[in-house]
């Protein structure tokens, strides 16, 4: 086990140099220096529940190396320190405000793409990738799994929790219904109170699309709405004009939303053995995925296939 080899980036994170990242990664080093700004305030998922439930249970208190990917403001750096103290943990993002926040929790972070990671093969023991998978954009999914497939050693874990598309449709259904439902309802006893439901209604049946199971034309509307209240709660104040548009425009994030197929697509030509680790209704997957060693042959027929995708 003992320290990585990788490198990393310890000396105080500026913003120098942020225009031709910008320019070098596309939008999505911008969208997540904008939600930097706000990650307290719209942020929807819960890293302590990830935690308690699913990493904490699979990663040893060991002195392991954990390669935490898209770190954001550091929550699972923070929470591997405290309880896995003798794991040696690293962190990556391509965001520099990100990493700012990051560091005030640990300082060996760096500001890269998942699909170029500057560390030495077979450099970790487990990778843990909360929805990283799920925000980043898709002509960089297959070369973020052979990089993760890359740094982690013989036997090492890949745990990540990702959207999955079954489990979006059954909410997607079940709260369309509901709210059809109210909608006929208020039409009958309410009348005046059809005005809201009915165009709720429909902006629930436009949220998500359960035939390419993506995100729907309205999905970005609802979601600015969610951001919007929870800012006004969290902050105790309206937001301006510039907030505004901002928080408009961290709603229209794409995601990648999983069926159980995809998920055995993606990692088809990598030496992953993957558990999608899924309940019924679960809206995400709880990957756990283990690296074999390939047999020689094994290795010859990758790299033939992998020259031939070129």
């Amino acid at each position: 086990m003992g320290t990585a080899t990788g490198e990393y980036m310890e000396k105080k994170i500026t913003d120098s140099g942020t225009d031709s990242r910008i320019r070098m990664l596309g939008g999505d080093a911008e969208y997540w220096d904008t939600a930097s700004k706000y990650w307290k305030d719209v942020v929807t998922v819960n890293p302590h529940w990830a935690w308690n439930t699913f990493y904490c249970k699979n990663i040893p208190d060991n002195p392991v190396n954990i390669l935490v990917v898209g770190v954001t403001d550091g929550t699972f750096l923070k929470l591997i320190r405290e309880f896995r103290p003798n794991a040696w943990v690293c962190g990556v993002d391509f965001s520099f405000s990100m990493l700012v926040f990051a560091q005030e929790v640990e300082k060996k972070v760096v500001c890269c793409q998942g699909s170029h990671l500057p560390f030495k093969s077979e450099t970790f023991d487990i990778v843990l990738s909360d929805y990283f998978l799920s925000v980043i954009r898709k002509d960089v999914l297959e070369g973020a799994v052979k990089e993760i497939e890359r740094v982690l050693t013989h036997d090492g874990v890949l745990l990540a929790k990702e959207l999955r598309h079954q489990g979006h449709m059954a909410v997607w259904a079940v709260l369309s219904s509901l709210i059809g439902l109210a909608a006929l309802a208020s039409l009958t006893l309410i009348p005046a109170l059809a005005l809201l439901t009915f165009p709720l209604c429909g902006l629930m049946l436009f949220m998500y699309n359960p035939v390419t199971h993506r995100m729907g034309r309205s999905a970005p509307l609802l979601k600015f709405l969610v951001h919007l209240s929870k800012f006004i709660i969290k902050r105790k104040r309206l937001p301006t004009v510039t907030e505004i548009k901002e928080l408009y425009y961290l709603s229209k994030k794409y995601l990648n939303i999983f069926t159980e197929k995809e998920i055995d697509h993606l990692f088809l030509n990598s030496f992953l053995t993957i558990d999608p680790g899924v309940t019924l209704l679960s809206w995400n997957f709880s990957l756990t995925g283990v690296k074999t060693t390939p047999s020689r042959k094994d290795k010859r027929v990758y790299e033939r296939e992998s020259r031939q995708k070129i």
